[in-house]
């Protein structure tokens, strides 16, 4: 397990939904299963509603463990493969 900076990752926010914002993590492809992201620079981690994980191998998956600090666990059973992380959160 490592922490991925989040600068390393490409980072969108898709189109806001009403009172939503939905936000895409592209991780490096050097990411593992059990690293972690700190995504609190971008989201208030209190706010999250859902987030998922998209990988080639493991295909789509929830993502189970936001700590209240905002460190996203990457799901998974692979290891060096690039993961899109979908992030639903209330708005501010």
């Amino acid at each position: 397990m490592a922490a991925i900076d989040i600068a390393n990752c490409t980072v969108t926010m898709d189109a806001p939904l009403s009172g939503f914002n939905v936000w895409t993590i592209v991780t490096p492809a050097t990411a593992d299963d059990g690293d972690t992201i700190d995504i609190s620079s971008i989201i208030d981690p209190t706010k999250i509603v859902a987030a998922s994980c998209q990988a080639e191998t493991d295909g789509w998956l929830p993502v189970a463990a936001i700590s209240t600090a905002g460190a996203l666990t990457i799901p998974g059973s692979t290891d060096n493969e690039a993961r899109t992380i979908y992030v639903m959160a209330r708005n501010a």
